[in-house]
């Protein structure tokens, strides 16, 4: 029998140490049902088989409940379930759980990244680089991007111009002012060609 020798509570899990060398990662909601203390006796084999056991019944409910609040990929809940404490071998028999019950779908996750970013004035190369840390594949993500209309990426950026150049100070540089506004435009992920444009367009409407 060996000896817990440290608790430590992290994001979503308790680290537990025992005899100083081995550690087990449990995920909170389990080791409240099942709690442990520094200096006591623990069977780690046995324990360890318990949360393998109700593990899964766990990981499945806290992955529907992230769900919940809008869709999700599939890297995002494999990330939020491994950073509870949960095993690899369940996450991946939650992933299909959710995969087979029509809950995960990273190429509809896309589609709806795609028209929530599109319609809050984000460019494409912008929303291109999300997808790509949501764990998006390249094939699914282009499909998505697609979508885009690029007369609706130019009034977007055309929109961005305007408010930006109503902020502009009075005899500040126009090519300085110019600069600054094609900087915001490609951090919000807008190509060059967009932004020249848009800059073009809203001069142009200023000088008539």
């Amino acid at each position: 029998m060996e000896v817990i020798t440290a608790i430590k509570k992290e994001r979503g899990k308790m680290r537990v140490t025992i005899s100083e060398s081995d550690e087990i990662l449990v995920p909170l909601s389990l080791f409240r049902e099942r709690p442990l203390q520094e200096g006591e006796p623990i069977d780690v084999e046995e324990y360890d088989n318990w949360l393998m056991v109700r593990q899964y019944r766990h990981a499945l409910d806290r992955a529907v409940a992230f769900l919940a609040s809008r869709a999700r990929s599939r890297k995002e809940i494999e990330d939020k379930l491994l950073r509870c404490g949960y095993r690899p071998c369940t996450v991946e028999m939650v992933i299909y759980k959710l995969e087979t019950n029509d809950l995960l779908d990273d190429a509809d996750f896309a589609q709806q990244w795609v028209e929530a970013r599109s319609a809050r004035k984000l460019g494409r190369n912008r929303i291109a680089q999300e997808l790509r840390r949501k764990g998006i594949s390249a094939d699914e993500a282009e499909a998505a991007l697609e979508s885009i209309d690029e007369d609706d990426q130019l009034a977007g950026a055309i929109s961005l111009v305007e408010k930006a150049m109503a902020r502009a100070k009075p005899g500040e540089d126009p090519r300085k002012t110019a600069q600054c506004i094609t900087a915001m435009l490609a951090r919000r992920g807008y190509g060059w060609d967009i932004a020249r444009e848009a800059i073009s367009h809203v001069m142009q409407d200023m000088e008539e």
